[in-house]
């Protein structure tokens, strides 16, 4: 049985979702003995944006705290010969004195210079791209979530292209939790939006665009905690946990998931959606888009939420083209991302 230390930092909710699907995915295999380190597991509410606070100070020494005992997990680890893979760059940094070089994994679908042609400034000083170059260079591999991700790691990072490797973000247990809908005899077309962040992930532009559009039969379901107005055809859920029967009910019955984000690295409910058998539209802002989305075929990644909007548009008139869509979802993401084949990239990348 090969034997695994999984180190996460579910510090938020993106964070805290990818957790569980790296969970389900080893804890799933008869022949992987996982050990789970929650780095930091609380979320920081209002994160100072400069680092010389006491607030930034304060938080600084309690995840000090924590990486010393992560050194002692990572020890432990060596002597029970398990492989040590971190979920992000920070978590690696953190346990760097643990593992030295060459030592451990790296996953990542994200670092602090992904955003740079969308922000069209750096998210990264200096100083600390310098640490994380070293950090990256000092693995034995890294394993990418998109090819965004890799090629920004081997252009700002020098990463070497022999540490870097292609894998895909588990979606296993999501081929389970949502089940498509079977055909509806109604003449509704449902749009289904999810976003806490809700400016940043666009629902306000598609939230305008509704109210447009809206005629009779056209309904939109928006799982967010922001504030929304009532509207007719408007349905508003809050508070809906991952993985809950809520959760995998909203995606039941519906047709279109849109998410006209301004940013984000690879956002997984891109990926729900595909497995719920939805039709998505999604902008290029979201950089993992690619992997769940065939361009045409399951989907459509817009250059701007303009173009996202004259999409919409045009598909929520075309219910053959919604139902081909739908049905193209599924089968991608039961072809791309069946538990066999993902685990399979992880064991040869790690264990062999």
């Amino acid at each position: 049985m090969e034997k695994l230390l999984l180190v996460t930092f579910p510090v938020d909710l993106g964070n805290a979702t990818y957790e569980t699907r790296f969970i389900n995915l080893f804890k799933e295999s008869p022949d992987i003995d996982l050990k789970l380190f929650r780095f930091a597991p609380n979320q920081v509410k209002g994160h100072p944006k400069s680092i010389f606070t006491i607030a930034y100070l304060l938080i600084f020494m309690e995840r000090l705290k924590i990486s010393i005992k992560l050194w002692k997990e990572i020890h432990q680890a060596s002597r029970e010969g398990r492989k040590v893979l971190f979920h992000g760059v920070s978590t690696a940094l953190f346990g760097y004195f643990g593992t030295g070089s060459n030592k451990s994994y790296i996953v990542t679908e994200w670092t602090r210079k992904l955003y740079e042609p969308i922000w069209k400034s750096s998210g990264s000083p200096i100083w600390l791209t310098w640490i994380h170059k070293k950090i990256l260079s000092s693995q034995i591999s890294v394993l990418g979530l998109t090819d965004n991700v890799i090629k920004q790691m081997a252009r700002d990072y020098n990463v070497p292209s022999s540490k870097l490797k292609k894998v895909k973000l588990p979606f296993c247990y999501d081929l389970n939790l949502f089940s498509p809908s079977q055909e509806r005899e109604d003449k509704e077309t449902r749009i289904l939006f999810v976003g806490g962040d809700f400016q940043r992930k666009g629902g306000d532009i598609l939230l305008d665009w509704f109210k447009t559009n809206y005629q009779p039969g056209l309904k939109i379901t928006m799982v967010t905690n922001h504030p929304v107005e009532d509207y007719p055809g408007i349905s508003i859920e809050k508070n809906i946990q991952y993985g809950q029967p809520e959760h995998a009910k909203l995606f039941r019955n519906q047709d279109i998931f849109v998410l006209p984000t301004n940013c984000d690295s690879y956002p997984s409910v891109l990926g729900e959606a595909a497995c719920a058998g939805l039709a998505i539209l999604t902008t290029k802002n979201a950089l993992g888009a690619s992997e769940v989305i065939n361009n045409g075929e399951n989907g459509y990644i817009c250059n701007s939420q303009t173009e996202l909007l004259e999409k919409l548009t045009t598909l929520v008139k075309d219910k053959a083209l919604i139902s081909n869509m739908k049905q193209n979802s599924r089968q991608l993401m039961e072809k791309e991302f069946a538990y066999e084949r993902v685990l399979s990239d992880y064991i040869q990348y790690i264990f062999d």
